[in-house]
């Protein structure tokens, strides 16, 4: 069965069995479904009802990414398409394959900042907010010159938490807080501060991660 045909009977939600099946393919040797997976990201964007499809591909990539992403840098662009379609679920796999692949490819993972402000904009819901405020994260980890660039989109994120979102900020935070100016680096502490006694542990603990860094 064709990596197409598997995709297409993966109906509903995304398998994370079938993506990780053939992600571990992938990281076998098998790039031939990495290409394939790379090109049905972005498929028929403006058809709903592929969104399987395209999320199930996603999956793939993003996996790889994650654990290889010299294997996913170099084709980033053909990626750029399936940060636009209307399912959150392929949104979000693409913007974190962005952040695990900046490093290795910084250009073209700069062109995604448009589409991370956006989903910070309009907040659809936890899984995407976060996954944009890591890929930012990611970048600001790269340069200082990149830190500043996507500071200011993490601050109005800040602005606008969804419930337990603060977390995820505060990971994008710690990457990039080496370069990030004194007066930057005292909204990150003022924000961490506010977060060290949260009830929820994994706040607190990423929280003092970062007053520990003063």
């Amino acid at each position: 069965m064709s990596i197409f045909e598997q995709l297409s009977n993966n109906k509903g939600t995304v398998s994370s069995a079938l993506g990780k099946s053939l992600a571990q393919k992938v990281l076998n040797g098998q790039l031939d479904i990495l290409s394939e997976c790379i090109d049905l990201a972005s498929y028929e964007t403006a058809v709903p009802t592929q969104k399987h499809i395209r999320s199930g591909a996603a999956k793939v990539v993003e996996i790889v990414a994650e654990k290889q992403p010299e294997l996913v840098a170099p084709h980033l662009d053909k990626l750029l398409p399936a940060l636009s379609v209307k399912e959150p679920q392929t949104r979000w796999m693409t913007i974190r394959t962005m952040g695990f692949c900046a490093h290795l490819n910084r250009a073209v993972a700069q062109k995604a900042i448009a589409c991370a402000e956006k989903y910070i904009h309009n907040k659809e819901g936890l899984v995407l907010a976060s996954s944009a405020d890591l890929f930012l994260g990611d970048l600001g980890a790269l340069s200082k010159k990149d830190a500043q660039r996507v500071f200011p989109i993490l601050s109005l994120s800040i602005e606008n938490l969804v419930a337990n979102e603060q977390d995820w900020i505060l990971e994008a935070l710690l990457k990039m807080l080496p370069n990030l100016d004194k007066d930057e680096q005292a909204e990150v502490f003022k924000f961490a501060e506010h977060w060290q006694y949260s009830a929820r542990k994994s706040t607190q603990q990423r929280a003092r991660k970062i007053l520990r860094s003063r």
